[in-house]
């Protein structure tokens, strides 16, 4: 009994705290906010880097992380941005 009250319990929560998932309200502002990520996406190595060597000791192997945790997060941008930009006319 135990049990199954608590298992309702959870289910209830999930089902009150849930948010729908709703597409894009237009297949345009898809289409943006893809266009947008692949045109920011090589200011990622810029922030990375400057905020790894912001609280650096030692500022050659900070600046090195910086640039390679930014080039790993500008091609994750980018790829997302360009999945994106692929499939706006999908989601209708």
């Amino acid at each position: 009994m135990k049990r199954t009250l608590s298992l309702l319990t959870i289910l209830a929560v999930l089902v009150v705290f849930t948010t729908p998932a709703f597409a894009y309200p237009k297949p345009v502002e898809k289409l943006k906010k893809g266009t947008m990520a692949v045109i920011t996406s090589p200011l990622e190595i810029k922030d990375h880097a400057m905020s790894e060597t912001k609280d650096a000791k030692f500022l050659p192997f900070a600046l090195a992380g910086g640039l390679l945790k930014g080039t790993f997060y500008m091609a994750k941008k980018m790829v997302h941005g360009g999945l994106d930009i692929v499939t706006f006319p999908i989601d209708r």
